[in-house]
């Protein structure tokens, strides 16, 4: 059984579950409070969630005294990696649905994805690349995502034509040196929700150097997401230096294959944002 701590006057907003499975959470000055799922099964049991008061609606909300960055777990292939990304405290759920993606998934696949998201409290967001507006709307109406991520030229190019309904998370790459190698008109800086960035090559696992980059003011304003070689290993030390409002992982909790999650990483990466956050709302 894993473990870790948190300081009862931690302000856990971001997060829709405090559910951790086989885990012991410990409140500093407080008791010890253990949730499990019955007598040691891995099914994924929706009353075992402790729900939080969060926002989806809302990155930018976790920025301040009470600072705690929202997790998003991406590449996801199956229901049951999503339903458990949930109740572990993911607050967004995404499924790559470009097609040329090892990770990428059917539509059928992706409303199952969907809906467990959701059963546990999550918000689903769909990763497209080269599609246009056209495609990425169908997409989005066929699978039921109120959220897409726009990742390549094409797909970010698209912004301006895709309904406001649907909110839009617009990816800036920046090189290995952590100088910015995207940018954003002013046109779409007014209709895009949130920025993600991420390194040259989402989903490759490298990072990009954080001591160089520099914040732009766009993903300041919108609220922000850091990508690119995020590990339950590096996370604590890149929430202290960058502060973004989110981070997003997804190759640093697969298994072995590169797909599949692996549910010890994807619990030890929430650990490791939880006590980040918590050190950095005592500092």
């Amino acid at each position: 059984m894993s473990a870790f701590s948190i300081s009862s006057g931690c302000d856990l907003r971001g997060l829709h579950s405090a559910f951790q499975y086989g885990s012991k959470i410990k409140l500093v000055g407080g008791r010890n409070v253990r949730f499990r799922v019955g007598n040691g099964q891995r099914a994924l049991r929706k009353r075992n969630c402790l729900r939080v008061r969060s926002s989806v609606d809302n990155l930018g909300a976790g920025v301040g005294h009470d600072y705690h960055p929202v997790v998003k777990m991406c590449g996801m292939t199956s229901a049951e990696d999503a339903a458990f990304a949930a109740q572990v405290g993911a607050v967004y759920v995404g499924m790559i649905i470009w097609p040329k993606s090892k990770r990428s998934v059917s539509w059928s696949q992706a409303k199952e994805i969907c809906a467990a998201a959701r059963e546990f409290g999550a918000e689903p967001v769909g990763v497209f690349v080269d599609e246009n507006a056209m495609q990425i709307e169908k997409a989005c109406d066929s699978v039921g995502l109120s959220f897409a991520q726009l990742h390549g030229e094409d797909a970010r190019a698209s912004a301006l034509q895709l309904p406001r309904s649907l909110k839009t998370i617009c990816v800036m790459h920046a090189d290995p040196q952590g100088c910015l190698q995207t940018t954003i008109s002013p046109e779409m800086e007014k209709i895009i929700d949130w920025v993600l960035v991420d390194g040259l090559e989402g989903g490759s696992g490298l990072k990009f150097d954080w001591k160089n980059f520099i914040v732009p003011e766009l993903a300041l304003k919108k609220g922000w997401l850091l990508a690119g070689g995020l590990t339950p290993e590096n996370v604590a030390q890149a929430v202290k230096m960058l502060r973004p409002n989110a981070v997003d992982v997804s190759s640093g909790i697969t298994g072995p294959d590169g797909i599949r999650k692996d549910r010890k990483r994807m619990l030890a990466f929430m650990e490791a944002v939880n006590s980040s956050a918590c050190i950095a709302i005592q500092q």
